[in-house]
């Protein structure tokens, strides 16, 4: 029967069997000390080679090399390793790892042509531990108040927000492209009565960006909610859900500390501005922007170091730079419509979506959308709908933030950017 690592210290006398991956030996002429762990902890395993007839394959093993190790748990003050040792009586070899191509100092390119390796270091296999946590969190929140959880599909007939950033691929006889949000399928499950919906999966965006907060594939965190007449609603709901998430990160704060070097945002700071306001305060700080100009990423940045705030809500954009199904104020020229600064960088686009179909119809030809392309998106709405908003989170980003990573990348699991497509 298996031990874990971390109950080791409950079998002091006791022989038991230990599955392992190898990190460490030291092999001398008697002796072999070997420091391996498993997902609960490490331990250091000594083998006599008087007595253990493995050593000779012990003596080959690499980095990697995964084994059993059966032997007696002792006490040993000085180990490093729950306090006790293995004093090892026989090893059977699962795999025989081979040199490692790159080291925690390789550039970012190297480590991710061998990604499973990369991934073997104890700090990225905290990232997505931690990321699984995060979006554990989200995903409680969210069925805690009563939304429904959907799987949208991928493949759709029609580009799911305009005809730019989209990935066209072949579908038997005919052309297909994958799904760059699920925003019309999460307006089709308000229509349909639910009077809440969200998905955690993949978006696809043909963005030719290779920066270091770009990927064509990211996981994202979409959330639609009927009965929503204003943005506060919808920008509320989301900082509760953040403030539940990074709070249940807890756990993981002392080791990100070690690894990372940060602190976690447990409970974040917030504030709200319009977006007039948030330019008004750029231009008070060397960083002028006309009525016309949205934010760059480099506002982004520099308006998270003026107001030190983690969370960052600005509302009100204008009609010219949001899409035809946001809700629009057109006596004050913006839209009922938001981002979400964390940290310095924009990881939520949301709004008020406008539900009414004659409006919906009339804004879509002002942005100079076909109406017979999107007939399916307008089905959603002619048979009656509740007045709905929502948001999309990009779960990378805030896991970059969360770690203080320089690139989104690092914040998957294996990425993808315009020029990777392996492993």
């Amino acid at each position: 029967m298996r031990t874990r690592v971390e109950d080791v210290k409950h079998h002091v006398g006791e022989v038991v069997t230990l599955y392992l991956t190898l990190d460490v030996l030291r092999d001398q002429k008697n002796l072999q000390f070997l420091l391996a762990h498993d997902a609960t902890g490490k331990l250091q395993l000594v083998v006599d080679k008087s007595s253990a007839v493995e050593h000779a394959c012990v003596s080959q093993l690499l980095t990697g090399s995964t084994f059993a190790a059966t032997g007696k748990i002792i006490a040993a003050a000085q180990s490093k390793t729950f306090g006790v040792e293995m004093q090892v009586l026989s090893v059977e070899v699962f795999s025989k790892a081979q040199p490692f191509p790159i080291t925690e100092a390789s550039s970012v390119d190297l480590r991710f042509n061998a990604r499973v390796v990369d991934l073997k270091v104890p700090k990225w296999q905290l990232m997505l531990r931690l990321r699984s946590a995060f979006e554990f969190a989200c995903r409680e929140f969210a069925l805690g108040r009563g939304l429904t959880e959907l799987h949208t599909p991928k493949l759709m007939g029609n580009a799911s927000e305009s005809g730019a950033q989209v990935f066209r691929v072949g579908y038997f006889d005919t052309e297909a492209y994958l799904a760059q949000s699920p925003q019309f399928y999460k307006q089709m499950g308000i229509a349909s009565g639910l009077e809440g919906v969200f998905e955690i999966g993949p978006v696809f965006r043909a963005e030719e960006s290779r920066s270091s907060r770009h990927m064509t594939e990211f996981t994202g965190l979409d959330v639609e909610l009927a009965w929503v007449f204003e943005t506060a609603h919808v920008m509320t709901f989301e900082e509760q859900m953040l403030r539940y998430a990074f709070a249940q990160l807890q756990r993981f704060a002392e080791e990100v500390k070690t690894l990372f070097g940060v602190d976690l945002p447990l409970e974040p700071t917030a504030t709200y501005l319009s977006l007039s306001e948030a330019k008004r305060i750029l231009g008070e700080h060397g960083m002028p922007l006309g009525p016309a100009q949205d934010l760059p990423d480099e506002g982004e940045s520099l308006l998270y170091k003026v107001l030190g705030c983690d969370l960052i809500f600005v509302s009100d954009y204008p009609i010219a730079k949001r899409p035809f199904y946001h809700q629009w104020n057109r006596e004050q020229g913006v839209t009922k419509s938001f981002d979400l600064i964390f940290k310095g960088i924009e990881i939520t686009t949301g709004a008020v979506r406008e539900h009414r179909y004659d409006v919906l119809c009339e804004q879509a030809v002002e942005k100079g959308v076909d109406l017979a392309s999107i007939t399916h998106y307008l089905d959603n709405f002619r048979y009656g709908c509740a007045p709905h908003g929502g948001f999309g989170l990009g779960v990378e980003r805030v896991i970059m933030k969360l770690l203080g990573l320089s690139n989104v990348k690092e914040a998957a699991f294996v990425p993808r950017d315009p020029e990777r497509l392996v492993p």
